[in-house]
């Protein structure tokens, strides 16, 4: 990014542009957090986007519209402001290309200082620097770690996990950039952090002419047989099969059409086939001795599966986990049962009580054990509205509860519907054709994020016999309504919805499986003959193992085996991703690098080195089918 860009904070923006139209290019999320910062001092005409334009999208109310759309519509006093920090370097020149003048036509938003050092940032890379130095190497050998053009306190666990690995195989520390994001787009800021920990520098992952021809080859002989979602799900480049860690990448970041050979799927397939290329021919011809990885699934899992594929362990730091081909959360739910039976009487008397008491509260809108996202908007905590909101009759009544696109989508593993959840959907819609005996419903989930509103109102109008129900809906207002049946793929509606007598059918590996208190099918077929026969079905009622799943999940079973937010950090605040931090109104930001060095001390330090052999032996040891029991200090 060149010397003459104009970057501004949200002080800068709101003296500058206040009365003023703008248009903001990146409609993602920072697009959203401009918007809710600014949006009620600047007046925002659009939003631009490179890839979500031209579907009729909107976002924070705005449409979303292509840069020639923005060329015709502006006039000369209507500025860009770039606020998508990832892609700015490229946006920058994008813009300059096409003659328009930093500083008077474009603006770059840098609140959170990606683009320019603060005051903070420069003591924090001091800092690390001073801890750091004396574990520098020099080698062939490589750690990869991943970058982002972020600050956040991933910097921590990079540094203790990278330099325990380097000095463990005598090997350098190499950044991949995550999302795919080219390395010249890194910021230079993040980059300077990054360097104090003794990372060497970012892989371009530019192809070289050989490979960007080996791409089009295996793109042009994919393309040609990708019709369905299960086609995608079997896709195999170089003897792997990526088909899984393709859909999750796609649904994470895109809108989904209801055309798979589109224009936009196959440049989303072009740009995915260029990540495979250059990452299967760095692994093969590097001395790769381990990968870290940050939360391990979407993007990430191209390099996941190859390095896997070659033998390279591969670790997650977010979860501190291993990771595994199509690596999810392993499923030691399935073990319930067995683990129960490890209880002591008294421990299992006093779960089923505690159990009954959570669960009681639980459906009368107490949040104590919903995830800290899901505390604002819980379903079960909303009030009745005074009218109706499902038909009033005696047609069966079914609702689909979608999961939320911006998580991962294959978070327990296998789906009957190809690992896709819009495979799944839409294989709900076209049974909603078929049946006009029954009432179809489509409740979002209560914390639906910026793209999900827009997937689930084309949804509806793809398949119009499925009703759009309000945004915020209480599960018992709909069943005192006449809601008999819930879909989920695996969500937590299956241990919600059963205690308020609505069966709920799942369409995947689920952490209800090992239980009788909601539906598993495991085929299409299977699951296609219950939601076909739903007048015949006779209903779950296994209240037993639904109190015995609870505790086990909510009170006995550990899931942080290791607890290393704990560990690392001493202000829960640190660790927090940024939806996370927004529930307590908080901002990402240079602050987490001002609190750390605060409690940093030497003798935390010491003890931190010494456990690493420890933390990722157990990373190596961890198995789904042992009890790793909740301690009273979990």
């Amino acid at each position: 990014m060149g010397k003459d860009m104009k970057f501004l904070n949200n002080d800068e923006c709101k003296k500058l542009f206040t009365g003023r139209e703008i248009y903001v290019f990146g409609a993602g999320a920072f697009g959203e957090i401009f918007h809710k910062k600014l949006g009620d001092d600047i007046t925002v005409c659009a939003f631009i986007d490179n890839h979500r334009s031209g579907q009729g999208n909107y976002l924070c109310g705005k449409e979303i519209i292509s840069l020639e759309q923005y060329k015709l519509r502006r006039t000369k006093d209507q500025p860009i402001v770039v606020s998508a920090y990832r892609h700015a370097a490229d946006i920058s020149n994008q813009l300059e290309n096409e003659g328009l003048v930093s500083g008077e036509d474009f603006f770059i938003w840098d609140n959170m200082c990606i683009f320019h050092a603060d005051e903070i940032t420069k003591r924090y890379i001091n800092f690390m620097s001073d801890i750091w130095k004396n574990k520098k190497r020099q080698s062939d050998r490589i750690i990869l770690i991943p970058f982002d053009s972020h600050h956040d306190q991933l910097t921590v666990l990079n540094a203790y996990c990278s330099n325990y690995l380097a000095e463990k195989y005598d090997a350098s520390i190499y950044g991949y950039c995550r999302f795919g994001v080219p390395a010249k787009n890194s910021s230079p800021v993040v980059l300077d952090v990054y360097r104090s920990f003794n990372m060497v520098s970012n892989i371009d992952s530019s192809l070289t002419k050989e490979q960007q021809k080996e791409s089009e080859n295996i793109l042009a002989a994919l393309w040609k047989n990708l019709y369905t979602w299960e086609d995608y799900k079997n896709i195999t480049v170089y003897g792997i099969c990526f088909g899984t860690t393709i859909i999750r990448d796609f649904l994470r970041e895109n809108i989904p059409d209801y055309d798979l050979r589109s224009d936009r799927m196959h440049s989303f397939l072009k740009a995915t086939v260029d990540t495979i290329v250059f990452w299967y021919h760095y692994i093969q011809e590097h001395d790769i001795v381990t990968v870290l990885l940050a939360d391990g699934v979407c993007w990430e899992g191209y390099i996941r599966d190859i390095a896997v594929t070659k033998g390279i362990p591969v670790y997650v730091q977010e979860a501190m986990t291993k990771a595994y081909l199509d690596y999810h959360a392993k499923a030691p739910f399935l073990y319930f049962k067995e683990m129960w039976k490890t209880l002591t009487p008294e421990e299992q008397q006093y779960g089923m009580d505690w159990a009954k008491e959570h669960i009681d509260k639980r459906i009368r809108g107490d949040v104590e054990e919903v995830g800290l996202l899901d505390k604002k908007h819980y379903s079960f905590a909303e009030k009745a509205t005074e009218e109706r909101v499902l038909e009033d009759d005696e047609k069966i009544k079914i609702v689909i509860c979608p999961h939320i696109f911006e998580e991962d989508s294959y978070f327990y593993g296998d789906q009957i519907f190809d690992n896709s959840y819009m495979s799944w959907l839409c294989h709900l819609g076209e049974l909603s054709e078929k049946t006009p005996n029954y009432h179809w419903y489509l409740k979002v989930h209560p914390y639906a994020r910026r793209r999900d509103v827009i997937i689930m109102e084309n949804f509806v109008k793809h398949y119009p016999k499925i009703r759009l129900l309000p945004l915020h809906i209480s599960p018992i207002q709909l069943k005192k309504e006449g809601v008999r049946f819930a879909l989920t793929v695996h969500g937590t509606i299956g241990h919600e919805y059963p205690a308020i007598g609505i069966q709920v059918i799942n369409a995947a590996v689920n952490p209800h499986s090992a239980y009788d208190f909601t539906w598993n099918p495991t085929t299409k077929e299977e699951y296609d003959d219950l939601i076909m026969n739903l007048d015949k079905l006779e209903f779950k009622d296994d209240r037993e193992g639904l109190y015995q799943f609870y505790c086990m999940h909510y009170l006995f079973y550990d899931y942080e085996y290791i607890p290393f937010k704990k560990m690392f950090f001493e202000n829960p605040l640190l660790p927090m991703e940024r939806e996370q931090l927004e529930v307590y109104g908080k901002d990402e930001g240079t602050w987490k690098y001002e609190e750390y060095m605060k409690e940093w001390t030497k003798e935390k330090h010491d003890r931190l080195w010494g456990e690493l052999e420890s933390i990722f032996r157990k990373m190596d040891e961890w198995r789904p089918d042992v009890f790793y029991r909740r301690t009273s200090e979990s």
